[in-house]
């Protein structure tokens, strides 16, 4: 999905991944989410186009939205974690979008491996979703989560 190229007997970290967009996401208040911060954490295949956000309040100008394709979020800043230059929402930020916003079920084998990587707790998940009660989709958020912890 990134713009860089690595020795394929390198291990591949989170770091790696998020570095590698750097020159394509080009503006630090731009946050990588969604199945492209999946893919940072090592949990999916590169996404088909890369998704990002834009904090509400960051004022980030419409061409650069426009360019990346930004959706505009409400996210507060211990959500998001900062990768050689690159902001990516947290582990449990990413999952939390996933389940709420994916169209495609097939996003519950990515929590999944987010459950089986450590980098995300069930409890967690489940607290999360509890206290951000006003958020849509959470019912089908619930369903998702519960799907996934029933696999693991």
């Amino acid at each position: 999905m990134g713009a860089s190229f690595r020795c394929i007997d390198e291990p591949e970290a989170p770091r790696d991944r998020a570095g590698s967009l750097a020159s394509i996401v080009g503006d630090t208040r731009v946050i990588v989410c969604d199945r492209s911060a999946a893919w940072v954490w090592g949990w999916a295949q590169p996404a088909s186009s890369l998704h990002t956000c834009v904090s509400i309040s960051s004022r980030v100008a419409s061409p650069v939205r426009r360019r990346l394709r930004a959706r505009e979020a409400v996210i507060d800043d211990d959500e998001v974690v900062q990768l050689l230059g690159v902001r990516v929402t947290t582990p449990l930020r990413t999952a939390i979008d996933l389940v709420r916003h994916d169209a495609d079920d097939r996003v519950i084998d990515i929590i999944v491996d987010a459950l089986h990587s450590g980098d995300v707790a069930a409890t967690a998940l489940r607290d999360e979703l509890r206290r951000r009660a006003g958020i849509a989709h959470q019912r089908r958020a619930r369903e998702r989560i519960d799907r996934a912890i029933s696999r693991c």
